[in-house]
């Protein structure tokens, strides 16, 4: 409406002087009204603050790319002019958005850079190329300095927060899975929160470690609060550090305190399904458990829960967007979306792990087979027919509604 009022300052000053300032509120805002614009302000400031703190895409430039390991690369982005580089919780994952050979397919990367580098004006993930990897192999061969990219982001609950974690969180980090948490360790440096960052990295040796010399110095200049284990599966003779695997009495070997604490998990799906069982050695309550997401299952095959007898078989998806209707093929042993890329008609992913629902589609016909590990559709969704197509499997021709698509 009028031009915006002076912010008053709430100055605990007396019980007097309080008391008056109180019965001189309601002239003071007279004041205030009366040099006041005339004029309506339509505009929304709310949502516009909101826009530039959470930006619906961030379309940015690859600044400078990092050598960590042989197989593993830091990636740079600067936004480009007009766009902003989201804020975010350290420990939170964007969504990135490719287009490889016509077909748009997204991916999940944890920030490995901290809150506080976006005020350089920077954002940072790290990948690990991986054996056959259909997005990683191109971004390897494809990602220069001056590339464009887009994603958008930032999601997830993989950070730190003092109404659910202890003071001291213990991360359990397995080959890549580090990246989350050197963002954490990197912002813990200035915000102190949370108070003790204990961090526990399995590696297969001493190639694979990611950010080894910073996460030390990062533990150096913390004065005790970042305490950082590297421990190898495949050691070398040379190593002097833990051997093995992070289990029950690995744990309880080097985190004192390790049952009044809170520990969070990031690597392959092999490591989560591990610590289920160790962690209920220990009795580890779930609320003091956090896990990143589960991520995709390059053979679902392999697993003991999928349905046997339907790993051959091919299935018919009409899928249904808008007034469009379109009969794609779709192999069993392939997730839903990932049969909706291969078709050109991607929808828009941000976890493909079943856990955000931004897929969230209508199953009109047909069944699937929803892992159970991801299986993070609301029981309301599952009672009006809803599904979550980066985690489902075809088990029946289908006919699906899908809510957006990758354009």
């Amino acid at each position: 409406m009028a031009k915006k009022a002076k912010k008053a300052k709430v100055r605990v000053r007396g019980y007097v002087k309080d008391l008056v300032g109180f019965f001189t509120l309601k002239k003071t805002r007279e004041a205030w009204i009366e040099t006041g614009s005339t004029e309506f302000d339509m505009s929304d400031h709310a949502a516009e603050l909101a826009k530039q703190l959470h930006p619906v895409l961030t379309k940015a430039v690859i600044a400078d790319i990092k050598d960590e390991t042989p197989t593993t690369k830091t990636f740079t982005f600067k936004a480009l002019e007009g766009y902003e580089l989201p804020y975010f919780y350290a420990g939170q994952h964007i969504s990135v958005k490719f287009c490889i050979d016509g077909r748009w397919v997204t991916r999940p990367f944890s920030v490995s850079s901290a809150p506080r580098d976006t005020d350089d004006g920077i954002l940072q993930i790290t990948l690990r190329k991986m054996p056959n990897g259909y997005v990683s192999g191109w971004v390897w061969d494809n990602w220069k300095v001056g590339t464009e990219v887009k994603f958008d982001g930032a999601f997830g609950e993989g950070y730190w927060s003092s109404i659910r974690d202890t003071k001291h969180l213990v991360g359990i980090a397995g080959g890549s899975g580090i990246t989350a948490f050197r963002s954490i360790a990197r912002e813990m440096l200035v915000s102190k929160r949370p108070e003790k960052f204990t961090i526990l990295y399995g590696s297969r040796n001493e190639n694979d470690i990611i950010f080894y010399d910073e996460l030390n110095e990062l533990a150096k200049q913390s004065d005790g609060a970042i305490e950082v284990y590297n421990i190898l599966s495949d050691a070398g003779e040379s190593w002097q550090g833990e051997r093995g695997f992070i289990g029950a009495d690995m744990i309880k070997k080097l985190v004192s305190d390790w049952d009044k604490v809170s520990y969070f998990v990031s690597g392959p799906q092999p490591m989560y399904d591990y610590l289920d069982g160790e962690f209920a050695k220990l009795g580890i309550r779930n609320k003091f458990i956090r896990k990143e997401e589960y991520g995709e299952t390059a053979d679902i095959t392999a697993s003991a829960l999928y349905p046997k007898g339907h790993e051959n078989e091919t299935f018919k998806i009409k899928v249904i967007f808008g007034t469009e209707e379109t009969v794609i093929d779709a192999k069993a042993t392939d997730t839903v979306v990932v049969s909706l890329e291969k078709a050109g008609i991607a929808p828009d992913t941000h976890c493909r792990s079943g856990a955000c629902g931004w897929c969230r589609s209508l199953l009109l016909e047909g069944e699937v087979w929803q892992r159970p590990q991801s299986d993070g559709v609301r029981a309301s969704d599952k009672d009006h027919g809803f599904f979550h197509p980066c985690s489902a499997y075809p088990m029946s021709d289908l006919t699906i509604k899908v809510e957006s698509r990758l354009e």
